[in-house]
């Protein structure tokens, strides 16, 4: 009966071995601040583009006047490309209008970002709508502490986004 079990079990737990780190990678309940947001005028300062998601580095300034680098984790590439992001979408110096919900405690990151490019308009990332949100629009929530001189007003979303490009 033992031997019968074996292989059972040697499936069970090769299952498990690689389902829980998957879990694990997108559980955000413990990394962001679901209670405030952060919106403002940035300028990027780097634009990655590799898995397992896009990340957007910019600068802005707090309450106090002092330059911070932020970063926010978006999609991965292919759902970038389906969103009409390419690897050229934004380049560093570009100004842009973020809203995020920013990371817990002091680090100086965000999750569910909306953002705007100032020279012409175009919107990426989300409307507002975010999981871990309670109600799941982030454009109601509280600005956080610290932030609140470098808030804008964000354009209305038509919810109209730019044309995939595929790279060529």
């Amino acid at each position: 009966m033992t031997r019968k079990l074996a292989p059972f079990t040697l499936i069970t737990l090769s299952i498990l071995a690689i389902a829980v780190p998957m879990f694990a990678h997108h559980g955000t309940a413990g990394v962001y601040d679901f209670t405030h947001r952060i919106t403002t005028k940035a300028v990027v300062k780097e634009y990655i583009w590799a898995n397992p998601h896009v990340q957007v580095y910019f600068t802005l300034k707090n309450d106090k006047g002092e330059e911070q680098v932020w970063g926010i984790e978006t999609v991965s590439p292919g759902n970038a490309l389906a969103n009409g992001w390419t690897k050229k979408t934004f380049k560093a110096g570009d100004e842009l209008l973020v809203s995020l919900v920013p990371a817990k405690g002091d680090r100086t990151f965000g999750t569910c970002a909306q953002i705007v490019i100032v020279a012409d308009g175009k919107r990426f990332g989300g409307n507002g709508r975010c999981m871990g949100v309670e109600g799941g629009d982030m454009n109601t929530l509280p600005v956080k502490p610290g932030y609140t001189a470098v808030e804008v007003k964000m354009p209305k979303d038509t919810r109209e986004r730019p044309e995939s490009e595929q790279e060529q």
